[in-house]
């Protein structure tokens, strides 16, 4: 049986009868489903509910709802974190160094390099590699990808996926390296 706080209806105009009135917990998951899309839907849905009358609870609703989506199993890189790629089948294949200088060996972005030629099979740059293809369940360029790579660092802390699926749930939200591979990927 649920707590008190469940069983909670939330008004989102007051003059509403209480039966159209939508349960706390359904304005905390619609909260948190927008902030998790884009932090600019979320002024849209605070926007609405503001116009719509709320009352304390509805905003104390809002609040979970923002926190829920700002609690993420993601890692946050700091400056000096060598953050690598993984990929293929139990993500066994290195793949190369995502944040490096374009000269080191192992970066994305040495053209001459192992994993920044568009020639190499361990180069998401390479449309004809199980990891550069458009049609590869593994690649970061397939944009219906199940198992495109990982994003870690050396202490085996995950960042999210690297992929141009833009409904994969674990993909990275940093919209320069999104634009850089989507532009990559073409």
């Amino acid at each position: 049986m649920g707590s008190p706080a469940d069983k909670s209806r939330l008004c989102l105009v007051s003059r509403q009868p209480r039966s159209r009135c939508l349960p706390a917990k359904a304005v905390q998951s619609l909260v948190a489903s927008a902030a998790r899309r884009c932090r600019r839907c979320l002024v849209f849905v605070a926007m609405a509910f503001s116009f719509a009358s709320c009352n304390a609870s509805t905003w104390g609703a809002i609040a979970a709802g923002v926190a829920a989506a700002s609690a993420t199993p993601y890692a946050a890189p700091t400056s000096s974190t060598k953050l690598m790629l993984f990929g293929g089948q139990g993500h066994q294949t290195y793949l190369g160094c995502l944040n490096c200088s374009q000269y080191a060996n192992d970066s994305i972005l040495n053209e001459y390099g192992p994993h920044g030629s568009r020639y190499s099979s361990a180069s998401i740059l390479n449309q004809y590699s199980e990891y550069g293809s458009p049609y590869s369940t593994y690649s970061a360029c397939n944009p219906y990808a199940q198992d495109p790579p990982v994003i870690v660092d050396g202490a085996g802390s995950f960042y999210g996926r690297l992929t141009i699926n833009a409904y994969h749930p674990q993909r990275i939200h940093d919209e320069t390296v999104l634009a850089w591979l989507s532009g990559a990927c073409r």
